[in-house]
């Protein structure tokens, strides 16, 4: 039984936590650069970590960590060298278990939660690159090139010995794949696959969002699957492919209502509350998810929201 199927046996859905980078924004801190809030790994990590206890005391089962944009290739084209890459890669979920765990010790009633998990964060490769071309897939490098960068970033992280992998906004099955395949390897490590999709029926690169998912319901080393950084009026048919072709249990953190310009490199603003963002929520657990969160543009509020309604707690 993986860490995930531990937790639903004891409550009914698991809360994820919100955004990381636009939290940080509201916060009152600059994200705008290639590392996003990846950068604060380096200039001030008590920045995450804020972010990280935000979360938490709104009532995540589940901080996801800030290394998402985290990758040697990428620390290195910002000057750093590969220790200082591995340091600052490793140092992103060290602060999210230092973060849970000053939480533990300081939250009183600790019948009424489970443990918190820290999920680290597993980026696709245009997270790197920074050019909008996660929302695409469309990299220009071989499948090769492709598994050499996941590969070793896996290696630094899992040596950090997170509670589970966040394989998060995938655009395209031929990534998840090459994920997919890496982690035969470490088949005693919890992991979920999420894939960003563009409509109701196919992820951002143009991938049938069924046949993805047939495919990793056959991945035993795969422990969830689901969507995410997508806009919320897509997820319940989406969720509905996934439970067509899949038994696993079914992750959803969409963003909060708005799109991302990668021109402006700006969110285009909805008008969801975090009440509507809740509802909606209950709508995805009503369909079949059980593991809720938010992504881009979500903030504390929202995940509260979230517990309120599924936990009424």
């Amino acid at each position: 039984m993986n860490i995930i199927e531990e937790i639903l046996q004891k409550q009914k859905v698991l809360i994820l936590d919100g955004a990381l980078g636009t939290q940080i924004q509201k916060n009152g801190y600059d994200v705008n650069d290639s590392l996003w809030s990846a950068k604060f790994l380096n200039e001030d990590v008590s920045v995450i970590k804020e972010v990280h206890s935000q979360y938490l005391y709104a009532g995540a089962d589940c901080i996801i960590t800030s290394s998402y944009q985290a990758s040697i290739e990428g620390f290195l084209k910002k000057g750093f060298s590969q220790e200082k890459a591995i340091e600052l890669i490793k140092l992103s979920i060290n602060i999210a278990k230092e973060a849970r765990d000053e939480f533990c010790s300081g939250f009183e009633d600790k019948a009424s939660r489970v443990k918190p998990l820290v999920a680290s964060s597993i980026g696709p490769y245009g997270a790197y690159l920074a050019d909008g071309s996660e929302y695409t897939g469309d990299y220009k490098i071989s499948d090769e090139e492709l598994k050499n960068f996941h590969k070793k970033r896996l290696e630094i992280i899992l040596e950090t010995n997170p509670d589970i992998l966040a394989c998060e906004t995938i655009p395209s099955f031929k990534e998840a794949k090459i994920i997919s395949d890496l982690l035969k390897y470490y088949p005693n490590t919890s992991s979920w696959i999420t894939f960003s999709a563009k409509d109701e029926n196919y992820t951002n690169a143009g991938d049938d969002i069924k046949e993805c998912m047939a495919y990793l319901n056959q991945q035993e080393q795969i422990s969830a699957v689901g969507i995410n950084c997508t806009a919320p009026q897509y997820i319940p048919m989406l969720i509905e492919n996934i439970k067509s072709v899949s038994s696993k249990p079914i992750v959803v953190y969409p963003n909060g209502g708005s799109k991302y310009n990668p021109i402006t490199k700006l969110w285009e603003k909805g008008d969801l509350s975090s009440e509507d963002f809740s509802k909606l929520a209950y709508l995805w657990y009503s369909k079949g998810a059980r593991i809720i969160g938010g992504c881009c543009l979500t903030g504390p509020a929202e995940i509260e929201s979230i517990r309120k309604i599924l936990l009424k707690k």
